[in-house]
């Protein structure tokens, strides 16, 4: 199984928890045609956007530009539908609650801080650069302390964001609490979750669990290799 993208991004962070959670062997690779907007890679995905997955047999020289899967592979983009696929295409260790109400609240906390959360942080992309746009830097600082805010409520963290077991609530909040801690201290926001005593719990033990740790050091790996090309 192929991951075209990378784990520093929160959405292939995210079908690599699930993966390994489950037991799901693949790999993460750069797009076929050696950019996300190549022919060879529309092909797959016409969105051009990380994270697309191959399911089945794959072409030969898939990394050549004008490589492709090969007929018969299963092809899915969009991370919240590659994550249902992967709990699907394996029953083992599933991520969401039988019980209606405990997957409603387990989907609920990670739409807070996949969605709303990682929205308004990834408002600041468009002030990276040497001469940001303070006053709108401060706006947006404080529409993610807000949504913050509102996961400090939602999320359980005992020790899961949903509770007890790992699931799907922690699929999607922990790859976006971990870019925030990693991309907030660029704009000068070091401690972002400071004074949101769950949200801090949630992930100091997150570091030291084994697949999730995991998961955050190879988004902080990938994350310093970025920062370090783009120079700042």
């Amino acid at each position: 199984m192929i991951v075209y993208g990378s784990i520093f991004s929160p959405y292939c962070a995210r079908v690599a928890l699930a993966a390994r959670y489950k037991g799901i062997k693949h790999s993460f690779e750069a797009p076929v045609g050696g950019s996300y907007k190549s022919p060879a890679f529309l092909k797959m995905n016409p969105l051009g956007k990380v994270p697309t997955l191959v399911d089945g047999p794959a072409a030969e020289g898939r990394k050549s530009k004008k490589s492709r899967p090969s007929k018969g592979a299963t092809v899915v983009f969009e991370s919240a539908v590659i994550v249902e696929y992967l709990d699907a295409k394996s029953k083992k260790k599933g991520l969401t609650p039988k019980n209606a109400k405990d997957a409603a609240k387990a989907r609920m906390i990670g739409a807070v801080v996949g969605d709303y959360v990682h929205n308004a942080v990834g408002k600041l992309f468009a002030h990276l650069g040497p001469n940001p746009d303070r006053a709108a830097v401060d706006a947006i600082f404080a529409d993610i302390a807000k949504q913050l805010d509102i996961a400090e409520q939602v999320i359980v963290a005992k020790p899961f964001a949903a509770g007890a077991k790992f699931g799907i609530a922690d699929v999607f909040a922990l790859p976006s609490l971990t870019f925030a801690s990693f991309f907030l201290p660029v704009f000068g926001l070091d401690e972002p979750l400071k004074g949101r005593k769950k949200l801090t719990a949630y992930m100091a033990k997150a570091r030291k669990h084994k697949l999730m740790g995991g998961v955050i050091a190879d988004m902080e790996a990938g994350f310093k290799v970025w920062r370090q090309s783009r120079g700042l």
